[in-house]
């Protein structure tokens, strides 16, 4: 039976906790680290002013990309469109003092914010994922949207997608890229086409499967879940806590983008799937909105 899930979260009922208050420039930096698309449009305007267009062709991102990105620049008061009253190729957009700010620190470091602690990692560390979860969620998507339609949402992939293996490794920012590419191509910006597929393809990871045949209560299986995050994942953590008839993901992770929020999120759910075990999986903190770790809530 499909687990029930809790769609109806909305970002006010996180955002109503973030409460006090906050050094902005770091969590500006961790908000645009956190995309390298945010990253480099922002880098583009601290040049000048431009258009769409020419954020497209400055920072080699498709259009669709760059115009998510500024209006994600502009819901946080870092860029802003010069002429509103223009038609949409028409518009230009430029920085505001808080994004010039912040790119004059960007340019000071090129290290990611990590919420652990708040230390700044060696920069010869690159945060890595097995290509496990990619070619399980390739697989998935080529029976349901076609091998042409699947190939065609990855043709502008950094990665060669056939050439994976499940000892590859990708960097975050090559899974980033996969996962908004497929939801521009498939999704509609919410990120839900992200969790549909994940519900999919992370029970049907090795030792995702490895954990879920064995015979033993849930509660008992959620205990064992950092075991597959250590064989799939090179850097963070993720703590559980279980109770009766429930389990809480508490995640330390690198800053999480909202597509790496919809994975977690989507395979906790397609575990519960996996078990024909009818339930919710909740997201109940995200360091997107201020927390100090992500956390998702399964209840059954």
């Amino acid at each position: 039976m499909r687990a029930l899930v809790g769609r109806e979260r909305t970002r006010s009922e996180l955002a109503g906790r973030t409460g006090a208050s906050r050094d902005w420039l770091w969590t500006d930096f961790s908000y645009v680290a956190s995309s390298s698309y945010r990253e480099r449009v922002l880098k583009s305007l601290a040049e000048r002013p431009k258009l769409p267009k020419q954020l497209a062709l400055d920072t080699g991102l498709r259009i669709v990309h760059v115009s998510r990105a500024l209006r994600e620049l502009r819901e946080r008061g870092l860029a802003e469109c010069l002429t509103p009253d223009a038609k949409s190729r028409g518009r230009l957009y430029g920085i505001m003092s808080r994004g010039s700010a912040l790119v004059a620190y960007f340019r000071t470091s090129s290290h990611r914010y990590m919420p652990t602690g708040r230390t700044v990692p060696s920069i010869t560390f690159v945060p890595k994922i097995r290509a496990a979860f990619a070619i399980r969620s390739t697989k998935w998507l080529d029976s349901v949207k076609g091998v042409a339609a699947t190939r065609e949402a990855l043709k502008g992939w950094s990665v060669d997608a056939d050439g994976l293996t499940d000892e590859t490794w990708l960097s975050v920012d090559a899974y980033d890229e996969f996962f908004e590419l497929l939801e521009a191509s498939f999704g509609d910006g919410r990120y839900d086409f992200v969790r549909q597929m994940s519900s999919h393809a992370g029970p049907e990871l090795s030792a995702v499967k490895e954990q879920v045949m064995k015979v033993i209560p849930l509660e008992a299986l959620a205990e064992r879940a950092p075991i597959v995050y250590n064989k799939e994942w090179n850097y963070g953590r993720l703590e559980v806590a279980t109770g009766r008839r429930w389990a809480r993901f508490s995640h330390f992770d690198w800053e999480p983008t909202p597509p790496m929020c919809s994975m977690f999120w989507g395979t906790y759910e397609g575990v519960l799937e996996a078990r024909d075990v009818q339930g919710t999986v909740t997201q109940t903190r995200c360091v997107r909105l201020g927390d100090s770790h992500c956390e998702y809530l399964a209840r059954w």
